[in-house]
């Protein structure tokens, strides 16, 4: 009677496969006939959250955890008063700047908040709106 024994994984073998990027092959199917390609495409999830009534502190915690986690977060504070959206933004750029994150205003009290493994594209403003601003 043999016994086989199996090493179990390490503690480094099994951190490294949890956070390994799983990838996925697919077969060319516009490759000809005969010929052997294989492309290979990378599944890759990217969470944003709009938060459309930031209204206390609190909402301002759960878009900085988030944040924390990569997701973006889209930010709407017009419906704070005006001390608490002082607060929040103070509070929220410190969050950024320690998370190497981008911060963005896309309109009056509506913020952009992506981390530092998004990129984040800023078209120059339109001849129109430069005009509206002076």
């Amino acid at each position: 009677m043999e016994e086989t024994i199996e090493a179990r994984p390490g503690l480094l073998s099994r951190l490294t496969s949890y956070f390994r990027r799983e990838e996925e092959e697919y077969e060319d199917l516009d490759a000809p006939a005969g010929a052997s390609s294989l492309r290979v495409h990378s599944a890759h999830r990217y969470n944003v959250c709009v938060r459309r009534q930031i209204v206390a502190f609190q909402d301002a915690v759960a878009a900085a955890d988030g944040l924390k986690r990569g997701d973006q977060q889209i930010l709407n504070l017009t419906m704070a008063n005006a001390e608490l959206r002082e607060k929040i933004k103070d509070f929220l750029c410190g969050v950024g700047y320690a998370a190497e994150g981008v911060w963005e205003e896309l309109g009056d009290n509506v913020y952009l908040l992506a981390p530092a493994t998004a990129f984040v594209d800023v078209a120059p403003p339109s001849p129109r709106v430069q005009a509206q601003k002076n």
